[in-house]
């Protein structure tokens, strides 16, 4: 598989991509940056929302609204950068939001980051937001298999995949066992997603690559490498939601000129399904 740069964009630490399919566009975040960009895979116009904190991640709201973790609680994104509250005010439990994804229940499903392993896993469900389990280091790559009854789960210092059975009526995330560790020398398992035939495809940060995981044999069966170190989030996106988008981090590897940017990598396969936030 060949990887093409698919935005010269350089971000401090890139993240979160995002398709958007009924604008064709991929959306992507630079936490440090404290911005969401979005590039038109059709004319390549490429637009910047400056945001006024940190952002850890986001995603699209069925009536076409932003909304995304930033550092002191969720918000709705304007195309202009306006934030709007979409909870009531909570101290949240970590430094900032992390990554993060919506369920296929429509709620948003995202942990925090903390330095003492505090942190914790949230659910916005219609304004609510609920703590759904503590000790969080970096909470990181989430996905659901394709019969909505299982999430795969990632927090970076534990060094493994984890997975929860999943009740999509209550958004109860119960049962937490080891899927498979990630040895360090291959890097630390960052941003994930899974394909249309429930295989896993995970971003190695300080690995230079993405990886993508038989869901039977727990082997790897792909290896995409991209120029730079610090591969950090992945999803699938385009016409036929076939072509896999990478993004990376200039964050400590700024020697390398192509570190920060986004990459691009045509599969035989396809992401599984997306979900929208439902107010």
């Amino acid at each position: 598989m060949k990887v093409e740069i698919f935005s010269n964009t350089k971000c401090i630490v890139g993240e979160g991509p995002v398709w958007d399919a009924e604008n064709y566009r991929m959306l992507f975040l630079d936490i440090r940056g404290k911005c969401i960009y979005s590039v038109n895979l059709l004319n390549g116009a490429v637009d910047q929302i400056n945001l006024p904190q940190r952002i850890g991640c986001f995603a699209l709201c069925e009536n076409g609204k932003i909304i995304a973790g930033l550092s002191d609680g969720i918000y709705f994104v304007s195309e202009k950068g306006e934030i709007t509250p979409a909870h009531r005010p909570v101290q949240i439990k970590g430094e900032r939001f992390n990554d993060g994804k919506i369920g296929p229940d429509g709620a948003f499903y995202l942990g925090t980051s903390a330095a003492d392993g505090k942190g914790a896993f949230y659910r916005l469900k219609k304004g609510v937001l609920t703590e759904l389990f503590g000790d969080v280091a970096c909470s990181n790559g989430l996905d659901w298999t394709e019969d909505k009854k299982q999430m795969y789960y990632i927090d970076t210092p534990r060094q493994m995949i984890e997975i929860f059975d999943f009740d999509k009526d209550s958004g109860a995330v119960f049962n937490r066992r080891k899927f498979m560790d990630i040895p360090k020398t291959w890097g630390l398992p960052d941003g994930m997603t899974l394909d249309s035939d429930g295989n896993l495809w995970v971003a190695l940060w300080d690995g230079g690559c993405v990886i993508q995981i038989d869901k039977a044999t727990k082997k790897v069966i792909n290896k995409v490498e991209i120029p730079c170190r610090r591969a950090s989030c992945v999803a699938f996106g385009g016409e036929n939601r076939d072509k896999l988008f990478i993004t990376s981090a200039a964050f400590g590897n700024e020697e390398n000129q192509a570190s920060g940017k986004t990459f691009c990598v045509n599969t035989n396969t396809r992401g599984a399904s997306v979900y929208k936030y439902k107010e």
